[in-house]
């Protein structure tokens, strides 16, 4: 690549852009107005005061111990950095709090969907409790991550667009309906408040994350695109930058106006009935465009973020078993055979839960958020503090605020459940 590029915004630069940000947008949006309704206005409005920092800056440092690498991923820094054993155990983290995602958009996609076409009169029965149902979308999911990076780039660019819109349209159409409710009735008090901020925040975080392609993207500049080193410094900088904003504003207007236009009993149906926002705003508002709006919503979303998470689980995951097969069972397996192995097992153990039901906010709050905060917030600036060849990445203030974020992120949801 020529340096008359380098400051350029190129087509792939747009769909790593909309990749990061299908990745984000997913169950984490989807159920964050609905515990944001329990932890009430205050404790809303100081999460996001924060949100748009702690999600640039956090994911940047994760950008930071994989960009100065010459070759391989996140997976290879925790290993070289942390020795084998301890890296190890992060790879195994890594995995978990990138996958343990997954759980939540099968499940989600399972109940979304069964009620569409109930509601729709397509099926007489719910599907939901159908095993062969969830089959069908976990196999149609694994149909398209299975098409390569580059078709897969083309694919998210387009749902993200369709999803942004859609996002938007209905952000915009539910203002008539907007009853304030949730500002008039908001109280402060201090217990609430502390368990508010302690409760919202990890899912707020969630809501955000799109660390599970960052390797993935500087090793696309790196090994695919071949710029020089301080051209892909740039380029994920700038692509980090756009996006994080892109998805402040998007996370905002949306969580907003959904919040604005529903009740605190109905957040509180939502969360027993593990619904998501959109779903409980189309019970409340039924209407052509809504009934049309909402299942899209629903189904983008929750597509677009399983892409993304499944390329990161999918990365770390085959790193493990060549680890195990060819370093400590010394077999000399293929990486067709390994491919194999990671969709095999991703799959079934994404069937048990979706078949299982079990309850997301409680899969995102006890379990994914804190291993993401760990994995984000915690690891990075360890590494960085840890190894001399990283000084130039150090800021001391910034890393302190993100390390003691990530402290209270891990730890924050179960102290909040202990408050209430």
């Amino acid at each position: 690549m020529e340096n008359s590029n380098h400051t350029k915004t190129t087509k792939v630069d747009i769909q790593w852009i909309f990749t990061l940000f299908g990745t984000a947008i997913g169950a984490g949006l989807l159920y964050l107005p609905v515990q944001a309704g329990h932890s009430g206005l205050w404790a809303l409005v100081t999460v996001l005061i924060f949100a748009l920092p702690l999600t640039y800056y956090s994911h940047k440092n994760m950008a930071n111990i994989v960009l100065y690498t010459d070759n391989g991923g996140i997976t290879d820094v925790f290993t070289h950095n942390l020795g084998k054993l301890f890296g190890l155990i992060c790879v195994v983290l890594y995995f978990f709090a990138i996958f343990l995602n997954m759980p939540m958009y099968s499940i989600g996609l399972n109940n979304e969907l069964s009620n569409f076409l109930l509601n729709y009169h397509i099926v007489n029965t719910n599907l939901s409790t159908n095993i062969w149902f969830s089959f069908s979308i976990l196999a149609g999911l694994l149909v398209i991550v299975s098409l390569g990076i580059n078709l897969i780039l083309k694919f998210m660019q387009l749902i993200v667009i369709f999803l942004i819109i859609l996002v938007i349209t209905l952000s915009l159409y539910i203002i008539p309906y907007w009853n304030f409710e949730f500002i008039t009735d908001s109280h402060f008090d201090t217990i609430g408040y502390i368990t508010g901020v302690l409760m919202v925040l990890p899912i707020l975080i969630l809501s955000m994350n799109h660390s599970p392609v960052i390797s993935s993207l500087v090793i696309f500049y790196r090994d695919y695109v071949k710029v020089e080193r301080s051209q892909e410094k740039y380029k994920v900088y700038k692509i980090l930058q756009i996006n994080a904003l892109i998805l402040f504003i998007f996370v905002l207007l949306f969580v907003t106006s959904c919040l604005l236009s529903t009740t605190i009993h109905d957040l509180d149906r939502a969360n027993i009935n593990n619904l998501s926002i959109v779903t409980l705003i189309q019970e409340q508002h039924p209407g052509t465009l809504l009934n049309i709006l909402a299942p899209m919503i629903v189904f983008t979303a929750i597509i677009s973020s399983f892409i993304g998470c499944y390329i990161g689980s999918k990365e770390a995951l085959k790193y493990l078993f060549k680890y195990f097969f060819r370093n400590i069972y010394k077999i000399n397996i293929t990486d067709i055979v390994i491919n194999r192995i990671c969709v095999s097992l991703i799959f079934i153990i994404l069937w048990i839960c979706t078949i299982c039901n079990f309850k997301i906010l409680n899969i995102i709050g006890i379990l994914v958020a804190p291993t993401v905060a760990f994995l984000l917030y915690v690891l990075p600036v360890i590494i960085i503090y840890k190894n001399i060849q990283y000084k130039n990445y150090r800021r001391v203030v910034l890393d302190c605020i993100l390390f003691i974020m990530g402290l209270v992120i891990i730890f924050g949801y179960v102290i909040g459940l202990l408050l209430k």
